[in-house]
């Protein structure tokens, strides 16, 4: 079986993780990585970590308690913990959280974590999280190679993972303004029925705003357009289903509303920079 450095949550459904070298060599890179489906009554009350670790909620909705103020957290929030930092958060049961998460060696706050903005006990909420899928499911896969590469291969993966966080930061705190109300709003119902969503056109239909609106908001707040924040969104799922390895290529292609399979794989190579017949289980 198994083992981790870490005391893993009892409060998971179900989860993958990935045990890295702690050589002297490795001693601020990352040493542990994973995917948890949290349970409904997930929940963490701790007054100290012993190692620096980054969050990254990318389905459900909870809560983070920043010093005297109560956060939400929900799909592209981010927050850090580790040494000397009390931490206070869990999910809703009716909706439980599905995140990633890495921790590095280190007695020190990570510069680059801070030069992009991330603070150790804070939420940084990032406008979109789908692109960072992808990257971060391949830092846990990473974890089932431990060949000589693996330590280079992880440690341009995080760098990769905290330039998509510095591209998505939004608005974190304060009075949101009506056009945030939108995109927000829009945000959510694309992350939840992307499935079910074939074009901007739907996306407009089930907000009840303009697709031209929706577009200058996008941009605005995301800097793509709500389109390409759902292609991003759906080949995210694709991949994920792909390495799963239990549908073929053209099964997920349906599942995701792609009938024609030639098409589902134009789409997906120019999305993620490969054919699809090339992701599979390991």
């Amino acid at each position: 079986m198994k083992t981790f450095p870490l005391e893993l949550s009892p409060q998971v459904r179900q989860g993958r993780y990935a045990n890295f070298s702690r050589s002297a060599e490795s001693a601020g890179s990352i040493f542990m990585a994973g995917y948890e489906e949290c349970a409904a009554d997930y929940f963490i009350e701790r007054n100290d970590f012993p190692f620096w670790t980054l969050e990254v909620v990318v389905g459900g909705l909870g809560f983070y308690r920043e010093g005297k103020q109560m956060r939400r957290l929900r799909h592209g929030s981010v927050f850090t913990h580790g040494p000397n930092v009390s931490q206070h958060f869990g999910n809703e049961a009716e909706r439980p959280f599905r995140k990633y998460f890495f921790v590095r060696g280190g007695a020190e706050f990570p510069e680059a974590w801070h030069a992009i903005g991330l603070q150790p006990g804070r939420v940084l909420q990032l406008g979109d999280a789908s692109s960072l899928v992808g990257v971060l499911d391949k830092i846990v896969d990473e974890g089932q190679q431990s060949d000589v590469q693996t330590a280079q291969v992880v440690d341009g993966l995080e760098s990769v993972v905290l330039a998509l966080i510095s591209r998505h930061q939004g608005s974190a705190s304060g009075e949101k303004s009506a056009s945030r109300v939108v995109y927000d709003l829009a945000m959510d119902i694309l992350q939840r029925e992307y499935k079910n969503l074939h074009a901007l056109s739907d996306l407009s239909k089930r907000s009840g705003y303009s697709s031209e609106y929706l577009c200058r908001i996008f941009k605005k707040y995301h800097g793509e357009s709500p389109y390409q924040v759902l292609l991003h969104r759906k080949m995210s799922a694709a991949w994920l289903l792909l390495r799963d390895g239990q549908l073929q290529v053209g099964a997920v292609g349906r599942e995701l509303g792609y009938e024609d399979p030639l098409h589902f794989s134009r789409v997906f190579r120019k999305v993620m920079g490969c054919a699809p017949s090339s992701v599979g289980a390991k």
